[in-house]
């Protein structure tokens, strides 16, 4: 639990946030409404007002009423624990309500001075190492308390506790000299950060870190999200959760494919070992929310397209693919029991990284004119927004 270093900032924190008091809450939880969500990572966050603003109402033409955004505790409290630059997610916080907009915030990127010291002796790439995890579960839980203060009652209305944590990608922790997931870091981390949400912003929306699909598993790349949510939700506390977060992605088959690759059919479907539902109903967690915190498919790659296998799947698929693949999610995403927003990554190339099939997911090309599943999405949300 947080002792003497919260109270410190607390009176400085609430001062703080009586700017941002002003927003009107909306409702956040997912079993009141069907949601269709763009996931924007941290690529808003520089951007300047204009090219903001033309984003956003590109956004909502698309239907979206959700956007999933990186709060990195990197960008806000770079150089120590105790001063706070509040400025450019105060500014994007703004914006996003002025377009009816409300925001999953992800909260993840450790600074280099709360960063794990055996993690960052290993990992020494600025990029890579903001993603070793925190030396102290305080810290991140000082931090956490800190959003939940300043953001309170505005349209940041949802956490997600890191990103992927099942994949060494995402999740940096030393292991016996060499980079490892665990679950029980995870853990105890989510817990610390959790409890100081949940106990400052009461009635938002808490989720544990989205999983990613992982159908070749090896120690250093990661765990299968199956197995991985099978280890941690016995050691979370469900009081201070709503739900979990999963990333359903299906490429290069269809959502609704029978198949043990097709992560979006095993939210439900499948093996009860690979079923998320029945790994969370044997946990305990059967009332629990599951939200799609990353979705959709790449049209660009360096694998080859085609038939996937259990190795080497295909890593992209055609444009006239990814429509469908788009569709078909969003509009079968909203079947299954007791889930939250679908977030579909992403909606341009523009503002996305290059290097493998990441490049490639936009609803929009590189030079921004809108590929066939930009208009699909469009199609599938209002079909949603529109069902009973």
């Amino acid at each position: 639990m947080v002792t003497h270093c919260a109270k410190k900032i607390g009176a400085f924190l609430l001062a703080a946030s009586i700017a941002l008091q002003a927003f009107t809450a909306l409702p956040a939880h997912a079993a009141t409404r069907r949601e269709v969500g763009i996931a924007t990572s941290a690529t808003l966050l520089r951007m300047n007002d204009a090219d903001l603003n033309e984003r956003f109402n590109d956004i909502n033409q698309l239907g979206a009423s959700w956007i999933r955004v990186d709060f990195s505790w990197r960008v806000i409290q770079p150089d120590d624990p105790n001063n706070y630059d509040w400025d450019l997610y105060d500014r994007l916080v703004r914006a996003a309500n002025d377009h009816n907009l409300k925001i999953l915030a992800v909260i993840n990127y450790t600074p280099a001075w709360a960063r794990e010291s055996q993690c960052a002796e290993l990992v020494r790439r600025e990029e890579s190492a903001q993603k070793c995890i925190p030396r102290s579960n305080e810290e991140f839980a000082t931090f956490s308390r800190a959003l939940a203060i300043r953001y309170k009652d505005t349209n940041v209305r949802a956490w997600e506790i890191w990103n992927e944590p099942n994949l060494t990608g995402h999740w940096k922790s030393a292991q016996a000299g060499a980079i490892a997931v665990n679950p029980e870091k995870y853990a105890n981390m989510a817990n610390a950060a959790a409890s100081q949400i949940r106990h400052n912003y009461e009635d938002s929306v808490i989720i544990a870190g989205g999983l990613a699909p992982l159908f070749e598993p090896k120690k250093s790349v990661g765990m299968s999200q199956s197995d991985y949510l099978a280890a941690v939700l016995p050691q979370l506390q469900p009081e201070w959760f709503d739900g979990i977060a999963i990333h359903p992605y299906s490429w290069p088959a269809m959502p609704n494919k029978v198949a043990d690759y097709n992560a979006f059919y095993s939210v439900d479907n499948g093996k009860p070992e690979i079923n998320l539902r029945s790994i969370m109903a044997h946990a305990g967690w059967a009332e629990k929310e599951i939200w799609g915190t990353e979705y959709g498919a790449s049209t660009k790659g360096q694998r080859a397209m085609g038939i996937p296998r259990i190795q080497g799947r295909p890593d992209h698929v055609t444009e006239s693919m990814q429509a469908q693949i788009v569709i078909q999610g969003v509009e079968s995403w909203y079947d299954k029991p007791n889930v939250g927003p679908l977030f579909v990554h992403s909606d341009s190339d523009q503002w996305l990284v290059s290097r493998k099939n990441e490049g490639g997911y936009g609803l929009r090309r590189s030079d921004g004119t809108k590929k066939p599943a930009y208009d699909a999405l469009r199609r599938a949300a209002q079909h949603v927004n529109e069902a009973p």
